[in-house]
């Protein structure tokens, strides 16, 4: 299962100061706000890991408080469009 890729992940540890988003503890995990199921990964190929739909977690806060990160489908076809359309002014 593919994950997020380490320009992700130093992305977000250098927007978060390596810093987990509910805390003061140090990143532990990366945490997929929408989870990185089969399904997922088929509906939302481009956001699934991207930046959009990470962010950093210590250990408790991964283990106890990542629900409070959960998007919605509707959220995630709206981000989904925005990054396709992002694509596609890109490539030429």
């Amino acid at each position: 299962m593919k994950t997020f890729s380490p320009e992700t992940k130093q992305s977000i540890m250098q927007a978060q100061n390596n810093y987990c988003k509910l805390c003061l503890n140090p990143i532990h995990s990366y945490h997929h706000k929408l989870s990185n199921t089969v399904a997922n990964r088929k509906k939302f190929p481009i956001l699934i890991n991207s930046v959009l739909n990470c962010t950093g977690l210590c250990f408790h806060c991964h283990t106890h408080k990542a629900h409070l990160f959960r998007i919605k489908p509707e959220l995630a076809s709206l981000y989904e469009k925005f990054l396709q359309e992002l694509r596609d002014d890109v490539s030429f």
